[in-house]
């Protein structure tokens, strides 16, 4: 190191003060005489910060899906919806639709009144989400059509619909122009695949309020309400793999079956693994819930593992147009069906009738109480009849 010529040949001091400030530390490690401070310590090692919580994982509960981005409210622009109870908004819903399709996100139509062509339908497509808000109906626009569809899902896959109105035109007053046909549904889904449909509300429609045909799979009916359809709250003709629950079925009368829930496969069609829980079917002129292959049928429709447990059928088949009366819970040409748990009371007609070739079934701990005829008729045998409370019912047993 090159040296200025003041240092030259003496040895480097270093400055006093910092040589007094080295000494204390010395002192201070080594107890620095009696009285003194003990040793320095080193610092305690730096806590790590609690981890934070981790994120609740997607729900894998059907009925509690999770709406996801993007998000395509119908009324903005380009769509401009107006939910105002006049505008036609079918189009502008449509497009909102066509925009998230494929996408994952979400269509939002917020509260209001959006009047929808039913002729031309809403075509929901696949991988998206379309949430109705609490306030939100989308009401057909009154026709004269044998029939018509609300809201329509055709051969796509994993579509949630969440929440609203569906209110066709058989309300008081009726406003539909034409007087023949029975298929005017608020939501038919035809051949779709992985399709949730939660809290959806389906009234006054001049056929069904929801409808279930050519082959859908994995679907998940949670929360409906169908109130006042003029043939069925809810039908299946061909699906697999679908659970309703906590639902309400109520009101259907007007054209024939006029069931709460009506399970009824026609030929070359079938219904397979099907569980119906924790529902109401209250108030409908024909049965509660109808579960049967047309005897005319036999041998080329099929209607088979299904379960209904936990429901309550309560004051179904008054008023019915059938000259035969109606029951809560009616069974025909089926066969190994699971019936437990339900509660069967007040009925026009009986409470729950095993007829036509329904064998094999396992009917035990339902309550089945104040029914007009039969409470629990068994007209074939086979069947697997335990646990059952009955009574107060018109005719035994």
């Amino acid at each position: 190191m090159e040296r200025g010529p003041e240092s030259e040949g003496k040895p480097v001091r270093a400055p006093l003060g910092w040589l007094a400030a080295l000494t204390l530390v010395f002192l201070a490690n080594c107890g620095g005489g009696a009285g003194g401070p003990g040793p320095l310590l080193p610092p305690p090692p730096s806590q790590p910060s609690p981890p934070s919580p981790p994120s609740p994982p997607a729900s894998t509960d059907p009925c509690s899906p999770t709406p996801a981005g993007p998000v395509v409210n119908v009324q903005d622009a380009p769509y401009g919806a107006r939910g105002d109870g006049a505008s036609d908004d079918t189009v502008a819903i449509q497009k909102a639709v066509n925009a998230v399709a494929g996408t994952g996100g979400t269509v939002l139509v917020p509260a209001g009144t959006y009047m929808v062509d039913a002729i031309a339908s809403i075509f929901i497509k696949g991988n998206m989400t379309f949430q109705m808000a609490a306030g939100a109906v989308l009401k057909a626009i009154p026709n004269g059509a044998d029939n018509y569809e609300i809201l329509t899902v055709s051969q796509a896959a994993n579509v949630t619909i969440m929440g609203g109105t569906l209110a066709g035109d058989y309300g008081n007053p009726v406003t539909h122009t034409g007087t023949t046909g029975e298929w005017g549904m608020g939501l038919s889904l035809s051949g779709a695949s992985n399709v949730t449909v939660v809290g959806v509300t389906a009234r006054d429609c001049w056929g069904d309020g929801f409808y279930l045909q050519n082959g859908c799979t994995g679907v998940a009916l949670c929360s409906l309400n169908a109130v006042h359809n003029r043939r069925n709250g809810l039908t299946l003709t061909s699906a697999a793999s679908v659970t309703i629950q906590n639902s309400v079925f109520t009101g259907s009368g007007g054209t024939l079956p006029e069931d709460g829930v009506d399970l009824e496969p026609n030929p070359g069609e079938t219904i397979d693994q099907v569980t119906i829980t924790g529902c109401t079917m209250s108030g409908n002129a024909g049965d509660g819930l109808e579960d049967g292959v047309d005897l005319t049928f036999t041998g080329s429709a099929f209607i088979t593992r299904v379960t209904l447990s936990g429901n309550t059928i309560t004051g179904n088949g008054a008023n019915t147009l059938d000259p035969i009366p109606r029951s809560g819970i009616e069974v025909s040409n089926v066969a190994g069906h699971q019936i437990t748990g339900n509660t069967v009371d007040a009925n026009a007609g009986n409470g729950i009738l095993l007829r036509d070739g329904a064998t094999g079934l396992t009917v035990t701990g339902n309550t089945v109480e104040n029914n007009a005829q039969h409470g629990l008729w068994d007209l074939v045998g086979g069947n697997v009849l335990a646990g059952n409370v009955i009574s107060g019912n018109g005719l035994s047993p």
